[in-house]
């Protein structure tokens, strides 16, 4: 196993905050067996064909062990998922994660409205087949 020194990059509480973190690649297995989780605008948004934005969306859990592998088809006329962000920030995926704002891009030009579908995320639950390193912060 290849241990690196990488820096972590991420917003908390909408401040940038950088660490550095010992970590090393692993493996995993992913079940056949998945969730289907609906990302659902939590505001009203206006968007234009080619912009960025990031929005709410309604807050959902993503437990411990699992991962999210987005849906290819486009559930919304005028815009895109590209990303999802959780409130705590860069997160291991051995921890719990409040995913709570969405990238997107706009297709068209049009209206975003609270409770509109924007996406799609298949969550598979993930067993580790190797012992995995756990991160370590270096301070």
């Amino acid at each position: 196993m290849s241990e690196e020194i990488i820096q972590v990059v991420s917003r908390k509480n909408g401040e940038i905050v950088s660490k550095k973190i010992k970590a090393a690649p692993y493996e995993f297995t992913i079940a056949t067996r998945a969730k289907w989780e609906m990302i659902i605008s939590d505001e009203d948004v206006e968007i234009r064909a080619g912009e960025y934005k990031k929005i709410g969306i309604r807050e959902f859990i993503l437990h411990p062990d699992t991962i999210a592998i987005p849906c290819a088809f486009t559930y919304h006329a005028v815009a895109s998922v590209l990303k999802v962000v959780a409130k705590e920030g860069a997160t291991p995926v051995d921890q719990e994660r409040t995913v709570k704002y969405a990238h997107i891009i706009g297709q068209e030009s049009g209206m975003i409205r609270s409770g509109d579908i924007l996406g799609i995320f298949n969550v598979f639950p993930i067993m580790f087949t190797r012992e995995a390193m756990n991160p370590v912060e270096i301070k």
